[in-house]
């Protein structure tokens, strides 16, 4: 049986890393340097004062990384969150009297702030995530209910041809890769292919959302709350995803949530295990290996991506249920009406499934695509394609975007 001391053991075999990544905050202010570094080197004086020092130094450095563009935001501020969080996770261990399920939930929402916050040490870029399965796997599991089952198959291609006048894109049967270079990507022509992640084990073990909170229902994750980013009433809120299948994904009603372009499996990589890197994914512009972004999409039926275009390659992978999509060329953008906002110009105006033409009436002569993406098949969005994506059902689909 894991105990207590056996979990804080664990995660303080770390120590020697986390002080030797000390070198990565050399730019930190010697108030909160010295706070860090003095309770690390005397983890065993961890007391109730440390702690509030320690959530003294996390929250002042939230307030930094909070000031400007997220982008512009030094490094070495979020690596300091990221060492904190490891600080005040052992503070909270040391202090806890026995190892039960409250002890374990607080420990992940310390983690799971400084893995959304900060970001990873070169010497230890694994620390939190880590530590968060040692604690995970001491949980003592509750009894899950039930929950509604995923309806599928709703709109066919034919329909979404005869009713948006659109044309339907071609599904291919796992082509070789030859073929998908020379008539896709050099080609710049988006396609859906069909059994290329017949092997997942995501395909099987997803269609259950009881999965997702057995596996990490207690980690925190940031939801987007509205119809899209583009209402104004959009706005984006930090539950743990059992609250989030709970009360979004299977509740009717309310405000619509969506786990949106999330870094899902960075943050929790016992996910990662369930899908594998499409081999298409290789065909790279740049001569040096290449870095591939993946990002997760989970969310009820409706839940909507307008009109948008974005600058790398995208392959999609329909995981769990099926979504409505239309593509259009770059060639058709003037007739798309993005917005003139910087921040938004990427996104158009034009609803593909009801588009106003008295408004724009230059739309008639854009060319559209469209495809239901169904569970087991893949998208190819070539760089700067628009295209709207509307869930059908309860849906999970991961990206993989490269240059």
């Amino acid at each position: 049986m894991t105990t207590l001391q056996d979990i804080y053991d664990k995660i303080e075999e770390f120590k020697p890393v986390v002080i030797s990544s000390l070198k990565e905050i050399s730019e930190l202010d010697i108030t909160c340097k010295s706070i860090i570094e003095h309770q690390l080197n005397n983890t065993n004086l961890l007391n109730a004062t440390s702690i509030i020092k320690i959530q003294a130094v996390i929250d002042y450095m939230y307030e930094h990384v909070n000031i400007g563009n997220w982008k512009e935001v030094r490094l070495y501020l979020r690596k300091t969150i990221t060492v904190a969080s490891y600080v005040r996770l052992l503070g909270h261990l040391k202090c806890s009297n026995h190892l039960t399920n409250d002890v374990i939930k607080e420990g992940l929402k310390i983690i799971d702030f400084g893995i959304l916050f900060g970001c990873p040490m070169e010497t230890e870029p694994t620390l939190l995530q880590d530590s968060a399965s040692y604690l995970h796997n001491a949980l003592t599991p509750d009894d899950l209910k039930p929950e509604g089952n995923i309806q599928t198959g709703l709109t066919s291609d034919l329909e979404l041809k005869n009713k948006f006048n659109c044309t339907v894109l071609d599904v291919i049967d796992c082509p070789s890769m030859e073929t998908f270079l020379k008539n896709y990507i050099l080609a710049e022509k988006p396609v859906v292919l069909d059994n290329c992640i017949n092997h997942w084990p995501a395909l099987t073990k997803w269609q259950d959302q009881n999965y997702f909170i057995k596996l990490a229902g207690l980690r925190t994750v940031s939801i987007e709350l509205g119809r899209d980013y583009t209402d104004s009433n959009w706005t984006q809120k930090l539950m743990t995803l059992e609250d989030f299948i709970r009360n979004h994904i299977f509740a009717e009603g309310g405000t619509t949530g969506y786990l949106a372009q999330y870094q899902l499996f960075d943050q929790i990589p016992e996910l990662k295990n369930d899908i594998i890197e499409p081999e298409y994914c290789c065909f790279s512009e740049e001569d040096e290996e290449e870095h591939i972004d993946i990002m997760a999409w989970y969310g009820p039926k409706g839940t909507l991506s307008p009109l948008h275009h974005d600058p790398k390659k995208n392959l999609l992978a329909q995981v769990v249920g099926e979504k409505q999509i239309f593509l259009f060329s770059p060639e058709d953008s003037v007739y798309l009406y993005p917005h003139e906002h910087e921040l938004l110009n990427n996104t158009a105006r034009i609803d593909p499934r009801n588009p106003d033409f008295k408004k724009f009436p230059m739309y008639k002569e854009a060319k559209g695509y469209c495809c239901v993406l169904r569970s087991g098949q893949m998208l190819y969005i070539p760089p700067k394609w628009w295209h709207f994506v509307e869930s059908l059902s309860v849906s999970f689909s991961v990206s993989f975007w490269w240059e």
